[in-house]
């Protein structure tokens, strides 16, 4: 009898020793994320007059990251949505909503929002603790007659996951980053006194 129960033990620990390994070498897939920004309205850039308004994304690739496991560079994140459709949308609904009219026939001002940078790296903070680090940058370039109102916004986040984070913890790491980003953008007074 005790040697039977010996022989259970032995291959319970056997299993989670290969549990632990298989998790440790995960093949994780790639993954589409969902971009819904979510931009408290209170203080946002307020103006009157008719703008036009475009999105451009200057990013070199469309990959935002590498989730990780075993095969990594097959693991990619990328956005479900073109990330120019997210911020054109986003930036009409404020701008309409702080008192501008939207237009492309001889606007007062023409605004381009341009996506530079949205990148996701993991690495390794201890044992078995990685760091998954969210970097967005985006510039925006106003013109009102000859005159030219340029500027850039970058915003860093991270979170700390035991092991390779789930799709969920990058949806919402990536989306408070891009939020955050666009935010400062909105509440940037300076390009609010240019708009006006």
């Amino acid at each position: 009898m005790l040697l039977i129960k010996q022989h259970n033990v032995k291959a319970s620990l056997l299993s989670i020793v290969a549990l632990v390994l298989v998790a440790g070498c995960a093949q994780l897939s790639p993954q589409q994320v969902s971009f819904e920004p979510s931009i408290p309205i209170d203080g946002l850039i307020e103006g009157t007059g008719t703008i036009s308004l475009s999105a451009q994304d200057k990013r070199a690739s469309n990959v935002i990251g590498i989730r990780g496991g075993s095969y990594a560079q097959t693991s990619t994140l990328t956005p479900k949505v073109p990330l120019t459709e997210v911020v054109q949308s986003i930036a009409s609904q404020i701008l309409q909503r702080g008192g501008f009219e939207l237009t492309d026939s001889l606007p007062d001002k023409t605004v381009e929002i341009q996506i530079t940078e949205l990148s996701f790296v993991t690495t390794d903070e201890r044992a078995s603790i990685k760091r998954n680090t969210a970097v967005a940058a985006v510039a925006v370039v106003v013109n009102k007659g000859n005159v030219t109102y340029e500027n850039n916004y970058k915003t860093t986040q991270y979170i700390e996951t035991l092991g390779y984070p789930k799709e969920d913890d990058n949806e919402t790491l990536l989306n408070g980053v891009f939020d955050a980003v666009l935010e400062r953008l909105f509440r940037d007074p300076k390009l609010e006194a240019f708009l006006q």
